[in-house]
């Protein structure tokens, strides 16, 4: 299942592509936009514009239909990375497009992972997973990270923050943590994983099962949520594998003492093993297929959703999926 940055496309070498750059205008005081223009006057590529949510979807789906092979050069934080990988996706010529991404939105977490951490070879295309979400009749992709409980609440008050305030990045993540955590909340969840390994061999391990109150779970392709929150430091976007934190109902003051750890992603070693102290606070498994049944609402790299009537969610790695390109 696991496909390596060193298996070499078979495909359009990345410098032979054309280039589409998509900027969102009123993103970052226009800047964004001139530097996207400027590329495409080095490149001779194209340029659209984003005007509305959901906009880049679709003009990376059209475009991709017209020219499969075509490499997307996306402007703007995780959030347009979560528009550009439905729109990839939904053109069905994902096996022989490619993107990368140009860090300019509040949160920046899938290209700290991908772009600065050295996991990904620059400028080279790599094969890195997607992962598929199911729920309430709607199929949506993820690149980054998923998140349920307590760090979805605080992703939509750190929504509206930036709204009504000028916190940006991790500066409103924490202040969402702050206001969270003031009137924490449980969830009651049964969360299934299915095709688990072992962090440190690659072993098989039978399927998990938990049914309990939750504070929270995360589960990553990528390392890094929350503008900067090093939550599963483990996680690897090309290993066809989810990485899953489930952080147990705890008290106030052991959240408070736990939370910088997992802002350090700190919490356990280089082998998955937790440390000794977030014994039957926190739970770590990977695993390839992930269901959560009972809360309402999930996080998809920063964007929020309900998860249906029937309030369950299915999250499935499709390795390999896409091609990027760090840079």
């Amino acid at each position: 299942m696991n496909v390596r940055s060193s298996d070499k496309p078979t495909l359009l070498p990345l410098s032979e592509r054309r280039q589409i750059h998509i900027a969102n205008p009123a993103a970052g005081g226009g800047k964004h936009l001139a530097a996207a223009e400027e590329a495409v006057r080095k490149t001779g590529g194209e340029l659209l514009k984003s005007e509305r949510p959901g906009h880049l979807t679709e003009l990376i789906a059209e475009a991709l239909v017209k020219d499969p092979t075509a490499h997307v050069v996306v402007y703007g934080g995780d959030g347009t990375v979560y528009e550009a990988v439905n729109g990839i996706m939904a053109s069905g010529k994902n096996g022989t497009a490619s993107f990368s991404v140009i860090p300019a939105g509040s949160g920046n977490d899938f290209s700290a992972h991908v772009n600065d951490s050295g996991a990904l070879p620059k400028y080279e295309l790599t094969r890195v997973d997607a992962v598929r979400t199911t729920a309430g009749g709607e199929v949506r992709y993820f690149a980054n990270m998923m998140n349920i409980g307590f760090d979805c609440a605080v992703v939509r008050q750190t929504i509206a923050l930036r709204k009504k305030t000028p916190l940006r990045g991790s500066a409103a993540y924490i202040a969402g943590v702050a206001k969270e955590l003031a009137v924490k909340k449980t969830t009651d969840a049964k969360i299934l994983l299915e095709r688990c390994v072992s962090p440190e061999t690659g072993e098989m391990l039978p399927d998990r099962t938990y049914e309990q109150k939750i504070l929270l779970t995360a589960a990553g392709n990528g390392s890094h949520c929350g503008g900067g929150f090093n939550a599963l430091p483990l996680a690897d976007v090309s290993d066809g594998y989810l990485d899953v934190l489930v952080v147990n109902d705890v008290s106030r003051v052991t959240f408070v003492k736990l939370v910088g750890y997992y802002r350090a992603g700190t919490y356990m070693d280089e082998a998955g093993n937790l440390k000794d102290k977030f014994q039957g606070v926190l739970e770590f498994s990977r695993c390839a297929r992930m269901t959560v049944s009972g809360p309402a609402w999930f996080c998809l790299d920063g964007e929020v959703f309900p998860t249906g009537e029937d309030r369950t969610v299915t999250a499935e790695v499709v390795p390999g999926a896409l091609w990027y390109a760090a840079l």
